[in-house]
């Protein structure tokens, strides 16, 4: 689903922001979105399982959950004019890409201050429903 996201939002780049295809941590486990604003970083897909109905032949239905974070950090102090218009577009990003069986896709949002600077965090959530036959 990064590969997913990272297009969309390079189709829907919003001014004054770029998206980098880099992890969002250096090789000592720093992020690299607090000291480069403006830049989108998208973190690798984290994937969960979850049985929902199991079946003693070994077939039975599955939820899997892929869920994908992305960072952004601006300047508390002077927010640029677009960060809604970013929100906006970002938040679309879990409704634009579409897999075969998906049965729900969701975008969380959150935000936290530090000193100057406001870092956002967007979650994208697709629930995808497996049969194993």
């Amino acid at each position: 689903m990064r590969a997913e996201v990272i297009s969309y939002l390079e189709a829907n780049l919003v001014s004054g922001f770029a998206v980098t295809r880099e992890l969002p941590w250096d090789s000592n486990g720093q992020p690299l979105y607090e000291k480069n604003f403006k830049r989108i970083y998208v973190d690798q897909d984290q994937v969960s399982q979850e049985t929902l109905i199991a079946v003693l032949n070994g077939s039975g239905v599955i939820n899997q959950t892929v869920t994908v974070s992305a960072y952004v950090t601006t300047d508390a102090k002077n927010t640029p004019s677009n960060l809604n218009s970013l929100i906006t577009t970002m938040t679309a990003a879990a409704v634009g890409i579409t897999a075969p069986g998906t049965t729900q896709r969701v975008t969380q949002v959150s935000s936290v201050l530090t000193g100057d600077s406001q870092t956002m965090q967007f979650e994208f959530s697709s629930k995808q429903l497996i049969v194993n036959q």
